[in-house]
């Protein structure tokens, strides 16, 4: 669906107008800077630590980029020029990438006239209540949408969570009917209305590294243990004769030979 911004005289939505070719220039890609211009609108960087990293003009939104810090993270984006485009309102996409190290559970969207003044009713300045064409108002990491709890210019979202690093999207409209050109968008993480005010969520440790696994002692193969019923076997006494004995049988088969010799002797005589 082509982007639409509100008509101011008839209450009622229509293309934008053809813009310039510098302008056609600058929304080819996104615009990388603290303080940006897109459909004629400045969006500025006022209070807190973010920093605005880019914006573009997307098929049904003006997009705006931005990088949370912290630890100040009461947001103040200064929004002007909108009484000079002929409309008194717009779609809105704010992109934020969480660079701290809290998960976010809850997260506030509010429209002041005056800067850290809360806004009047009927001051002109709205998350355009008059146009219900325009919701339901969505975010990427939120599924709960809240508009009517605190009497002032809000939208809050949760029931959900964005964690360091995580990115999440908010889409919702913006309606100025005031005299004043100049209003700021305030954007509060962990801010629930109620008046529960600022949740502290714990921060998200860093994961401890896990130790390498230390190397396998090496293998010593041990001579296995001898039988305690295993025995030697005991030398054969038939096999290996005794000393006296072989003396005695050496002794009578020389006697046998003296003698037999003497025999042969005397028969040759």
């Amino acid at each position: 669906m082509p982007l639409r911004l509100f008509c101011e005289r008839s209450q009622c939505t229509r293309e934008l107008p053809v813009v310039s070719l510098m302008l056609l220039m600058l929304w080819s890609a996104p615009v990388k800077a603290a303080s940006i211009s897109l459909e004629g609108l400045r969006f500025t960087e006022v209070a807190g630590d973010f920093t605005i990293t880019g914006g573009e003009t997307a098929p049904s939104a003006l997009r705006l980029f931005q990088d949370v810090t912290g630890p100040n993270i009461d947001l103040f984006t200064a929004i002007e020029g909108l009484s000079s485009t002929r409309f008194i309102g717009f779609r809105f996409e704010s992109v934020l990438t969480n660079r701290t190290d809290t998960p976010w559970i809850f997260f506030d969207h509010e429209l002041q006239e005056k800067f850290r003044i809360p806004s009047p009713e009927e001051d002109g300045l709205s998350f355009a209540q008059q146009f219900s064409s325009l919701r339901p108002f969505t975010s990427n990491a939120y599924s709960i949408v809240d508009e009517v709890t605190d009497v002032r210019d809000f939208v809050n979202f949760s029931g959900g969570v964005v964690n360091p690093g995580q990115t999440v999207t908010f889409r919702y409209a913006i309606l100025d009917n005031s005299p004043t050109d100049l209003f700021y968008l305030r954007q509060r993480p962990n801010f629930a209305p109620g008046g529960v005010g600022v949740v502290a969520p714990l921060p998200v440790a860093a994961p401890t590294p896990t130790p390498p696994p230390l190397p396998a002692p090496p293998t010593v193969l041990n001579p296995p243990d001898p039988s305690p019923d295993a025995q030697p076997d005991p030398p054969s006494l038939a096999k290996v004769p005794e000393s006296g004995v072989s003396k005695g049988l050496l002794w009578l088969t020389g006697v046998w030979l003296v003698r037999l010799m003497i025999k042969r002797l005397a028969d040759n005589s």
